[in-house]
């Protein structure tokens, strides 16, 4: 007869099982009893339970299957299951980043390490896990174009996980050799570009069917194929500088459409709040419902960072070479002539048509994007600037022109090469005027191109002379905003024997990769458009030639970071080239003067600190622009960009500490893990079927959701106090005889709340605090070799003595997963009511009396829900149990 609470084995289901009531009737005794592997409830006569639970011969192979299992838990509450050293080591800091993303079941990140410290391999790393935990099977990244490469590369080599790139080029391919509309839901990882799949809300000669009809096919498929994960790269793009731009609206959707969601970006917040906001509530809408909400506490949940000074390698040295940075300043000179000649015609043209088109600045917008890309042009070299010129020209006299639709912000997005055909067709204020003047701008070009090669050329070619004299097998990046000044340089260039490779943003995805293999395996210089650049990891060079400079510092700075990136084995050397007699020229040096004076004064010591973020912010464009024609007046044109930086800056000291995070990455130094989760669950498969005598099957891939493998992991295994125990003995290892045991501790039903402890008591009841781990080592270890036999069983005093020894020793572990659930559920009840409160004084403000009260009694009833979801969530429910218990032969 068996009582309420017994463990039992039932002979017919062949498991372990509770009893949770006897049912006596008219002669008939019956049992209903819980399997805790499958959760099902049933009944049992009392004929088909053994007491105690199962009545099996014990062996080696059970031994080994039994701790094999209980390491396969304790990594899956509290470890990493991802075989992480097959594909690469991770650094102290990537480590750090799994173990917050896996710290709940919440994963909903903002990954926001500075750039060059890998965020695509931190992603990657939270993916594997995700995976072997049987989380996540559907996987979708959105990225920007440039970087679609990057991440399908990446994901290959270092995690060895395929990923299919679906271009809009792509859709029709795939429905005709899938026979399906749902292009998305043909795999299960996906990359698809940012741009490519954000909706429309109109489009030039479309009608509203045929726009509907585009964002079905873009975005809507995509967003209902069922994802399980989804990683936005570059994830500030999505913020916007208003909700309603598209990139907003295609965030919001993704993050509406799959449980788990990583945002990536190195510069999550850019000094304003309101983008950072949006960005944030795309994690979390409730904990973020309004301004008042962007507070440390707050973030700090959501947000996990390092910044560059911070990293360490494995071995806890810093992590970055030094960059070094030279000005190579340039002088025209008497063969450059018609080289300045052309510069202060092409100034004089932009600066009068700048100041009569910014009159009307909303209506004018392609044409004042023209005049700032023939400005930044002419500065570049005089092939670009001509070629530019002559279409313009072409575009007048066809009368070619057309009303364009770039807005101011389009223009603060734009990258250089972006929309320059929509300005090259911008209506002219003065036609007539506006051809002479450039007919007779061009002939002076043409003269130039002929006169003498740019000033820039010579010590271009001197410059690569010199460190290829040091180093012929040296790789140099050059970067252009121009690619009519890239293929006016790899033409230079090759005919003076240099091997070169070009890169921009008009290239697909193919010719990328393409030349980036071409760079690195045969040419020695690689000249680069920003757009091209956007993403590249070419940390196997150290030389960078800005052969032009953007007006944002913030583009150098992501030119720079290119090659100062994780694995550089070298100091970075960046060469600035500049002509000294430009007003270009004067605005730097006095913009950088202004710039060093403002962060002394606020207390920033490195210039580079603030390129990445808040200097960013600041629209440089305007300071050139003015100043262009009128030399004199940049002190002046300076000012409000001043007040401008020292506001951003000011800013940016307050929401640093918003996103910075303490730590301490020492800590994690060789910490990182190699536990194969896939090895060990074929293993632990082989030993079990072993110990049941049925033939090996040969199993070569499995995972960790596999049903066979669940119910393994789900098996509540308890020590048979009637049967005889297992005598082992180890050959050549020093133990004592006494007993070793495995307990389950346990404190909520959630797996993170639970713990296998081995533990040994000698013969004469001493415990061994070290001893049992060690023991559980040897056991893990297939190539130590056992000798086995029988023992009998201890008698229930001993075992009484054992329980309360054990008890003791497992008391710290108890106390150590009581306050880590405790604190887990008090941050998020905190985090949720002070969104509440923020939510409630908001409501308080309503002036409609019965909608007021009528949402004030909704935050009441959240309120309560979430008062008691913490009062559920934060109780402890103990429990200790014995899943097996041998006896060790000295």
């Amino acid at each position: 007869m068996f009582n309420t609470g017994d463990f039992v084995f039932d002979s017919v289901a062949g498991a372990n099982a509770q009893v949770l009531e006897r049912i006596e009737m008219w002669g008939y005794t019956s049992y209903k009893v819980f399997d805790s592997a499958t959760g099902q409830v049933y009944k049992a006569t009392e004929e088909q339970l053994n007491k105690g639970g199962s009545a099996a011969q014990y062996d080696e192979n059970y031994l080994r299957y039994v701790t094999l299992l209980a390491k396969i838990k304790n990594e899956t509450a509290g470890g990493f299951l991802s075989a992480l050293s097959s594909g690469i080591i991770p650094l102290p800091h990537q480590l750090h980043v799994l173990n917050r993303a896996m710290e709940t079941n919440n994963i909903r990140y903002i990954l926001a390490d500075e750039v060059g410290l890998g965020k695509t391999i931190e992603a990657g790393m939270i993916i594997k896990e995700l995976q072997s935990r049987g989380l996540v099977q559907r996987v979708l990244v959105v990225c920007p174009t440039g970087l679609v490469t990057q991440w399908a590369s990446e994901m290959q080599e270092k995690f060895h996980e395929k990923f299919q790139v679906i271009l809009p080029s792509d859709y029709d391919t795939i429905r005709r050799l899938t026979d399906a509309d749902d292009v998305y839901g043909q795999f299960d990882q996906v990359i698809s570009p940012m741009d490519s799949i954000k909706p429309i809300e109109k489009h030039a000669g479309w009608t509203d069917e045929r726009v509907e009809k585009y964002n079905e096919e873009r975005i809507y498929s995509i967003i209902n194929s069922g994802w399980d994960l989804i990683i936005i790269d570059e994830a500030h793009r999505v913020a916007g500088s208003s909700g309603e731009v598209a990139r907003y609206k295609l965030g919001y959707l993704l993050s509406q459409a799959s449980p788990y969601l990583l945002l990536l970006s190195a510069t999550p917040h850019n000094g304003k709040t309101e983008p950072f906001l949006r960005l944030v509530r795309l994690l979390d809408e409730e904990a973020f419902p309004n301004a008042k909400s962007i507070v440390k506490e707050q973030v700090a949940p959501y947000l996990i960072r390092t910044e560059k000074r911070e990293a360490i390698d494995n071995n806890g040295n810093r992590l970055f070479k030094n960059r070094i940075t030279h000005l190579v300043e340039l002088n025209w000179d008497e063969r450059h002539t018609l080289q300045r000649e052309l510069y202060q015609l092409v100034s004089t043209y932009v600066s009068k048509t700048y100041d009569k088109a910014r009159r009307n600045r909303k209506k004018n917008m392609c044409l004042i994007f023209l005049l700032i890309i023939m400005q930044r042009m002419v500065t570049s070299s005089t092939a670009a600037v001509r070629q530019s010129l002559e279409r313009r020209l072409q575009v007048l006299k066809t009368q070619s022109t057309r009303i364009g639709s770039l807005t101011e912000e389009d223009l603060a997005e734009l990258d250089i090469e972006d929309g320059v055909e929509e300005a090259i067709e911008a209506m002219s204020l003065d036609i007539d005027t506006e051809i002479e003047e450039l007919e007779r701008i061009i002939a002076v070009a043409k003269q130039a191109e002929f006169q003498y090669p740019d000033v820039k050329v010579e010590k271009l070619v001197d410059t690569i002379d010199e460190i290829l004299s040091e180093d012929r097998d040296q790789k140099i990046i050059v970067f252009t905003e121009f690619v009519a000044t890239q293929g006016y340089l790899k033409k230079l260039l090759e005919n003076r024997g240099f091997t070169v490779t070009i890169l921009n943003g008009g290239m697909n995805i193919e010719e990328r990769n393409e030349a980036l293999l071409e760079f690195k395996t045969k040419s020695n210089i690689f000249i680069s458009t920003d757009a091209g650049g956007e993403g590249l990891n070419l940390q196997f060079s150290n030389i960078i030639i800005n052969y032009d400079l953007p007006w944002n510092p913030m583009k150098i700075e992501q030119r720079c970071g290119r090659a100062d990136r994780i694995g550089q084995q070298r100091d970075v050397h960046i060469y600035n080239f500049i002509i000294t007699d430009t007003v270009e020229c004067r605005v730097r040096e006095v913009l950088e003067e202004k710039l060093s004076v403002i962060l002394k004064e606020m207390g920033v010591d490195k210039y580079s600190d603030v390129l990445d973020s808040e200097v960013a912010e600041v629209d440089f464009t305007e300071v050139y622009m003015n100043s262009i024609g009128k030399p004199r007046s940049v002190e002046k044109n300076l000012y409000p960009v001043e007040s401008e930086v020292k506001q951003q800056v000011a800013n940016a000291q307050k929401y640093k500490d918003i996103i910075r995070e303490e730590k301490d990455l020492r800590s994690l130094v060789g910490t990182e893990s190699d536990f194969d989760v896939d090895g060990a669950l074929r293993q632990m498969m082989a030993y079990y079927e072993s110990w049941k005598g049925h033939d090996l099957r040969l199993i070569d891939r499995i995972s960790i959701n596999d049903v066979e493998i669940t119910k393994h992991l789900r098996t509540s295994i308890i020590q048979d106090h009637d049967s005889q125990l297992l005598s082992i003995g180890i050959k050549d290892f020093p133990n004592e005889a006494g007993y070793f045991m495995l307990w389950e501790l346990s404190i909520s039903d959630e797996e993170s709340g639970k713990r296998i402890i081995p533990i040994f008591v000698n013969e004469n009841f001493i415990l061994r605090p070290m001893a049992g781990k060690r023991l559980m080592d040897v056991f893990l270890d297939g190539n130590s070799k056992l000798t086995v036999k029988s023992a009998p069983n201890i008698s229930e005093e001993e075992y009484k003595k054992l329980e309360a020894m054990c008890m003791d020793f497992a008391y710290d572990t108890f106390v150590e997963l009581k306050d880590k659930q405790i604190q887990t559920k008090k941050e998020s009840y905190t985090k949720y009511m002070y969104a509440l409160q923020l939510r409630t004084e908001a409501a308080e403000h309503i002036g409609i009396e019965n909608i007021r009260r009528s949402r004030l009694a909704k935050l009441e009833r959240e309120k309560a829900t979430i008062e008691a979801e913490y009062k559920k969530g934060s109780q402890v429910y103990p429990d200790f149990r014995m899943m097996i218990m041998i006896r060790l032969e000295a």
